[in-house]
């Protein structure tokens, strides 16, 4: 009895009268199909019961905070000792759960991405520089003309997709002499009270000025303190509903193709900011699932991430690498980056990394990191 667990006449769950002997101070190990009664054996019978008699033993005043607990279905236990169980966990079935995401390697890379991606054009593949004031008024003459629009109506982006009411903000903008602004969509006159709901998410863009194309001094003006209000983005809207982005930023002098805000978020095929909108993110298409989705061939994400790229590789083409050769793309970068790109990505590196070599080490090189 010192040196056994023994049971007799065990019946939770699929046990059907099971009688077992367990030797003490050994490793033991219950395998079997599913539902053979595994799980019903080690913790609804052996550990439920050492456990109950544990809390048994303790005083009146300690039990009546730990709550009565049934015995097991069965018909008697010799040997136990106090039990400790470390249970099993249960991941959520998530599709959009790969190994990247699990061991946070794709937040990082999220992250590396947003700091020192270089974009290229979607359009033309074109490496994209910023664009100067200049630039951008020749871009909006000619989008002008192309459009058969005398006038160009200047916006600036103030609040891209955040929460929040942003009552003092449209005070401020309604003080700098503005008087319209695009909430989500729709114009607004900043002259009335305008409610926007606490927890929703909000556009918010004020109209600088509408201008005709061919006054290029005024035109100048405009474009200047729309990049100022927007923080390097301007919207130009012709008269045919037609609308180009600029960028101070990112935006290519070709097609006039520009960037949002590059951050991690962009990134994330959880994100609607990054998600492909043919298939939210899934890879799949939306209503087959056996279907790759014919936007982005799988990739999860928008055409103008996947135009962001580190050594000739974007995000997707990087995860799609098993876990070996990812490492030797990593590996590569410390000749690649430049001073100031390795002082930027040090932090960021050293995490990715780190999460590479360890499974590395528990032998799974042969996955990729998007599996």
């Amino acid at each position: 009895m010192k040196d056994k667990i023994i049971i007799k006449g065990a019946r939770v769950n699929n046990l059907k009268n099971i009688d077992l002997e367990i030797p003490k101070n050994k490793l033991v190990v219950f395998t079997g199909l599913s539902g053979s009664g595994k799980s019903s054996l080690a913790f609804e019978t052996i550990f439920a019961e050492g456990q109950r008699r544990y809390i048994e033993s303790l005083s009146p005043y300690a039990r009546q905070f730990l709550g009565q607990m049934e015995k097991p279905d069965v018909d008697e236990i010799t040997g136990l000792s106090p039990a400790i169980a470390i249970d099993q966990k249960a991941h959520s079935h998530n599709p959009r759960s790969t190994v990247a995401t699990l061991t946070e390697i794709y937040d990082y890379l999220r992250v590396l991405y947003a700091r020192i991606g270089q974009p290229f054009c979607p359009e033309c593949g074109r490496p994209i520089k910023k664009m100067s004031l200049e630039e951008m008024v020749e871009s909006i003459q000619k989008n002008a003309a192309k459009n058969k629009s005398a006038y160009a109506t200047i916006i600036a982006p103030i609040v891209r997709g955040r929460k929040g009411e942003y009552f003092q903000l449209l005070q401020n903008l309604f003080e700098d002499g503005f008087g319209e602004v695009r909430i989500d969509g729709k114009i607004k006159s900043l002259h009335e009270r305008i409610e926007m709901s606490r927890y929703g998410m909000h556009t918010i863009e004020v109209i600088v000025d509408k201008v005709l194309a061919s006054d290029q001094t005024r035109l100048f003006e405009a474009v200047e303190t729309a990049l100022d209000y927007g923080k390097g983005l301007v919207i130009a809207a012709f008269a045919n509903n037609e609308e180009v982005l600029f960028s101070s930023h990112w935006t290519c002098p070709h097609d006039s193709f520009a960037f949002p805000e590059i951050e991690p978020r962009l990134f994330s095929f959880n994100s609607p900011y990054g998600a492909c909108e043919a298939c939210h993110g899934l890879g799949r298409d939306f209503f087959d699932e056996t279907k790759i989705c014919e936007v982005c061939n799988g990739a999860r994400l928008k055409k103008e991430v996947l135009a962001i790229k580190i050594n000739n590789k974007n995000i997707h083409e990087v995860v799609s690498l098993t876990i070996d050769k990812a490492y030797e793309f990593f590996a590569e970068l410390d000749d690649v980056f430049s001073e100031n790109e390795k002082n930027i990505a040090k932090n960021v590196m050293k995490e990715i990394v780190s999460r590479i070599e360890f499974l590395l080490e528990v032998g799974l090189d042969y996955l990729t990191l998007n599996r």
